[in-house]
């Protein structure tokens, strides 16, 4: 009977022990499933040994360098692609250029479709390491499409380092763990900027002082820009150690030549810019950051102002009209006028003049209902309008202001304040149409 027992505890022992590996396997599996969707590197940055010790709300503030890179032109190749083609050329290109974040010791916090979001909590060298390797995995990757017959593809990177708070959103039965910082915004926008440089990697100036020696890198300045949602300038870098070979050497022989423009633009020396940029594409005509820089030269010196601007004046009385345009065209302006408003909107939108004076009191339409009409107009609304007006009143001053006007003139007119008005808006609205211009680009 003991014998029996016996057995029957050594099979029972057996069982269990079997059923104890079992769940510890099955404990294992799912806990390297979880880390397929919460990396481990997030949970040891809360401090958690497991996916169980997490709570709705766990933060950490940490300094981190984020990298964002996204694929160029993607939504053009998928229009190409089944859904299924899609979901493959994804996975194919993420299965590349996960390990390269791991080996340098980052983690890849999301996937935004084509786009990849990740951490380097370790330090600013290991991320721009990792994004040299992306690039370079990313040229033996579209050899390998090519010889599948596919047309290679480009990808932008942007990298900025900062602090920010790490942890969990969501609700009690569905939570996520995220980022929030205004460097991640940041590294996002700088990631974007690539598109207009027509480089693969940028960092923000606050990566590259975090560098151990930026010396290490072939690196050039690209450009002091305000991205969108930031009130204040950051100076953006080029790396370019994954450029080809030839391109890498052009770029070094160029670098002297485009610092010298690249200063000149900045201190607003255009015309001086200029014949920098033209050397630099002489020596690597592909070099589209430079072309860039051309353009905008171009563009702001093509802005000049007139050597006769063209002034309208509109008021229904003749002497008005005789004085103004007498002072007006004996100092190189050329002159048009309008006796009403319904004549002085048509010639507005018909002629675009530098400057409009404008008489308050006409019939019909008075130059306030004029100056409101200019200014819903968008392809007049920029033209500045001084008021012309013999009324001393504040409250016609300020409704003429409210209204968008820059000035104003008081009746009788004395030809010193005349010119010294016009003279001064015309420059301010060409400075502001010059920064307009550079903002836009």
């Amino acid at each position: 009977m003991n014998k029996q027992l016996q057995a029957q505890y050594e099979q029972l022992k057996l069982f269990t022990n079997k059923l104890e590996k079992l769940h510890k396997e099955k404990l294992y599996q799912i806990k390297q499933a979880y880390e397929r969707f919460v990396p481990r590197e997030f949970l040891s940055l809360l401090d958690k040994k497991s996916i169980l010790e997490v709570q709705l709300g766990d933060q950490v503030e940490k300094e981190i360098t984020i990298l964002f890179s996204d694929i160029r032109e993607f939504t053009h190749l998928s229009e190409n692609m089944s859904p299924q083609e899609n979901f493959n050329f994804i996975n194919s290109y993420l299965k590349q250029m996960a390990p390269v974040i791991t080996q340098h010791h980052g983690f890849i916090d999301k996937y935004i479709g084509d786009e990849i979001m990740a951490l380097f909590p370790t330090n600013a060298n290991d991320a721009v390491q990792g994004a040299i390797g992306m690039l370079k995995t990313l040229t033996k990757y579209n050899l390998g499409r090519q010889r599948a017959g596919y047309i290679p593809i480009s990808i932008g990177i942007g990298l900025n380092t900062g602090p920010l708070m790490l942890g969990t959103v969501g609700g009690e039965n569905r939570m996520d763990g995220t980022v929030i910082s205004d460097a991640v915004n940041l590294a996002s926008r700088v990631e974007q900027l690539t598109k207009i440089y027509g480089i693969p990697l940028l960092i923000t100036e606050y990566t590259y002082i975090k560098l151990v020696n930026p010396s290490q890198y072939m690196m050039r300045v690209i450009d002091a820009v305000k991205v969108k949602g930031k009130s204040k300038e950051v100076t953006v870098y080029e790396i370019f150690d994954a450029d080809t070979p030839e391109s890498i050497a052009l770029k070094k022989e160029s670098l002297s030549t485009f610092q010298q423009g690249f200063v000149l633009y900045h201190c607003d020396q255009f015309n001086d810019a200029r014949p920098f940029f033209e050397q630099v594409l002489q020596i690597n005509p592909n070099d589209r950051t430079a072309q860039v820089y051309l353009e905008r030269c171009d563009k702001i010196l093509s802005m000049t102002m007139p050597e006769k601007p063209e002034i309208l004046i509109v008021d229904d009385a003749p002497s008005n009209l005789k004085m103004l345009s007498d002072i007006l065209s004996t100092n190189q302006f050329e002159v048009i006028v309008a006796t009403n408003g319904e004549t002085a909107l048509e010639i507005a939108e018909l002629k675009m003049p530098c400057l409009i004076l404008l008489d308050i009191i006409m019939p019909e339409l008075d130059g306030f209902e004029v100056c409101q009409r200019l200014k819903a107009n968008l392809k007049t609304q920029t033209i500045p309008i001084i008021f012309l007006t013999a009324l001393s009143e504040t409250v016609n001053i300020v409704k003429g202001f409210e209204l968008g006007a820059v000035d104003y003139i008081t009746k009788p007119f004395q030809q010193e304040e005349v010119l010294a008005r016009v003279k001064t808006h015309l420059h301010l609205s060409h400075l502001q149409r010059q920064a307009s211009c550079i903002l836009k680009k």
